[in-house]
């Protein structure tokens, strides 16, 4: 559903490499945009696939399936125009609706010690830990680097693309990071349990910690933390 819920998008598969978008009328159901757009191995298409408007209701993102590891596509379509405007690689994608920034979107990367991108994780070999965070024009496809986060064990975008939660190796904490300013504006204390992962709530009004030694999920608002 788009951020009004006037407008809906659903996909259809065509071929192992090409798939079409439709996007539709929530009162009436009727087709008002189409186009195709490029992914790769469709038997995974549905696992994992994310679908989101942007604040105004004019562009979509859709995340394919990973083409390493570390690496997923992401495909930015113009709905009035009916077509794909670029490709995104990187690990999560969401587009950003308060701030500056909004309308804009912002992509995570895992990336090594130069800051050059990893898209795989050699066996026997430790899961990267540094993030990179770029925000991306909508009208053009240039990037800019917002900020960059160390020792990272989990990450994850908030629905509404307002933050970045972080669990860092180092600390028994999850921070969020404001995606307009890259500034931690949320703590949330934690044990120093087997990290496992971290999700908000649809309505980015909540956070949800998963471990597994304790067999305990923990829960916290964002308002009053």
């Amino acid at each position: 559903m788009s951020p009004d819920e006037k407008i809906f998008a659903c996909i259809s598969v065509q071929t192992e490499e090409l798939a079409t978008l439709y996007v539709c009328d929530s009162e009436t159901g009727h087709c008002i945009s189409d186009f195709e757009f490029r992914v790769l191995g469709l038997s995974d298409l549905g696992h994992g696939l994310n679908v989101c408007f942007s604040p105004d209701g004019n562009h979509i993102l859709v995340k394919c399936r990973p083409e390493t590891i570390l690496s997923y596509r992401a495909v930015v379509g113009d709905i009035e125009r009916r077509e794909e405007e670029f490709g995104i690689e990187g690990f999560d994608f969401v587009f950003i609706h308060c701030g500056r920034n909004e309308g804009r979107i912002a992509s995570m990367h895992w990336i090594d010690k130069d800051g050059s991108l990893i898209r795989r994780i050699a066996l026997g070999i430790q899961r990267p830990t540094r993030v990179l965070v770029k925000s991306w024009d909508i009208g053009n496809g240039i990037s800019d680097r917002l900020f960059e986060v160390t020792d990272v064990a989990s990450a994850q975008f908030s629905p509404n693309g307002q933050y970045l939660a972080v669990r860092r190796w180092s600390e028994n904490a999850v921070k969020l990071w404001n995606l307009e300013d890259g500034k931690i504006t949320h703590r949330f204390p934690h044990p120093p349990d087997n990290f496992w992962s971290l999700h908000f709530s649809p309505a980015s009004d909540c956070l949800v910690t998963a471990t597994d030694e304790s067999k305990h999920n923990r829960l916290w608002t964002l308002d009053t933390q």
